[in-house]
């Protein structure tokens, strides 16, 4: 994400700035161990993506690229599945690349009601511009579909974010191109034969550029951020929400200036009423940030929960957010703080946000990633039922296909 220093005012809404509190060290409880080292063959390379989770636990994710052996692949699905005490690696598709079914899964998956998986790739199928597919499980086995393939006109190109679904089964996401400069916002909605896709929204720059990230709110409305563009040029975090003519209303509920309240913004998540989300930049030490957005009668107001410094705690946080049961952020970041192995800059940690008395925030780093064998770049961990943390990192690990440190493995904290 790019970042520039600015001279201009910043008259944005007042950024609430809440007190911060760093505890430097990770935390003595919390335990870590590696689940699967991705070998960088036929079961793939790079996970790209944070988990997702079944009803009995089991992860399921994507790699970015290999599935096809030695060079060849465009990338997998997989699944972990817990079987006792251990977990077993299973591809449930790999990308051929032949031009039919898309290339480079790089978001996270969806499940749908009926255990139907879907997800979005960036390119590889014709012309290049990314496809939205589905996985349906058949006595056992997985079959892959095209749910939509992207023309790269005014339908929009390279998908940009995972897809959610509304109780109906149409699926939502975001795309670059469409109707505007600047990125889109799209619906797919199932037909007896087919899916049609609705464009829902087209950015201007003005509005927000290149938009990525959705979530539903209970009344059915879209909220989503933009990681450029706005009043600002940093980014801005927008709402979408459907009228009686069945369209869909744009709103920009926060422009940030680059400043103290970051830059960048990434996927927004609820817990009650607010949003969270982090900034790629920005923040007293210019590393991110963490912030809270809250409704209320006169719009939205922003606060700052927690300014990166860089050191120990990392730097540039990955978002969306999960949260525990007493209310605690949970989250990664990247950064170069505990790069033993090589010269890397996003070995990144996982980390705890605790809210403590009055408008304190603490943050509890849980595990630092340290490059090379001990991997680095971890994806945003997710919860268990248990409350464990799983993960992915696109780095590191024990590979032996020729690949070095560089094929990813999938983790497990436990705070």
């Amino acid at each position: 994400m790019r970042w520039k220093s600015c001279s201009k005012p910043m008259t944005v809404l007042a950024i609430l700035t809440m007190a911060l509190t760093l505890v430097p060290s990770g935390s003595a409880g919390s335990k870590y161990k590696v689940l699967y080292n991705f070998q960088g063959g036929k079961d793939g390379i790079h996970p790209s993506a944070a988990l997702i989770s079944d009803t009995a636990g089991n992860l399921y994710g994507v790699t970015a690229g290999g599935g096809l052996g030695g060079n060849g692949g465009c990338g997998t699905v997989f699944e972990l599945k817990r079987v006792k005490n251990a977990w077993v690696h299973e591809i449930l598709y790999r990308f051929p690349g032949n031009g039919n079914d898309g290339c480079y899964p790089e978001q996270s998956l969806t499940f749908d009601a009926n255990h139907n998986l879907y997800g979005t790739t960036d390119g590889g199928q014709k012309g290049g511009f990314g496809t939205v597919f589905e996985l349906t499980s058949v006595g056992g086995k997985w079959k892959a579909s095209i749910v939509y393939r992207f023309a790269g006109g005014s339908d929009g190109k390279y998908p940009s974010s995972a897809v959610v679904l509304d109780g109906a089964g149409n699926l939502y996401g975001t795309a670059g191109g469409g109707a505007s400069c600047c990125g889109m916002v799209y619906e797919l909605t199932p037909t007896a034969t087919d899916w049609n896709e609705q464009i829902l929204h087209s950015f201007s720059g003005t509005d927000g550029a290149n938009p990525f990230g959705l979530v539903f709110d209970a009344t059915g409305n879209l909220y989503g951020t933009t990681s450029t563009g706005g009043s600002y040029e940093e980014g801005v975090a927008f709402e979408l929400s459907p009228n009686s003519g069945g369209g869909w209303n744009e709103s920009t509920i926060y422009n940030f200036g680059g400043f103290q309240d970051g830059a960048g913004p990434g996927p927004l998540a609820f817990n009650g009423p607010n949003l969270y989300g982090a900034t790629d930049v920005g923040g007293s030490g210019d590393y991110g940030t963490i912030f809270e957005l809250k409704p209320g009668t006169n719009g939205w107001s922003h606060s700052v929960l927690y300014s990166f410094t860089g050191g120990k705690d990392g730097r540039y946080p990955n978002s969306p957010f999960v949260f525990g049961k007493r209310g605690n952020l949970y989250g990664s970041s990247g950064g170069d703080v505990g790069c033993l192995h090589g010269s890397h800059w996003h070995c990144g940690n996982v980390f705890e946000l605790k809210k403590q008395s009055g408008k304190q925030w603490a943050l509890q780093v849980l595990h630092t990633f340290t490059g090379g064998a001990h991997a680095e770049g971890p994806s945003i961990p997710i919860f268990d039922g248990d409350g464990n943390l799983f993960g992915v990192t696109y780095l590191g690990g024990n590979c032996t296909k020729g690949y070095g440190e560089y094929c990813g493995l999938a983790f497990e904290v436990t705070p």
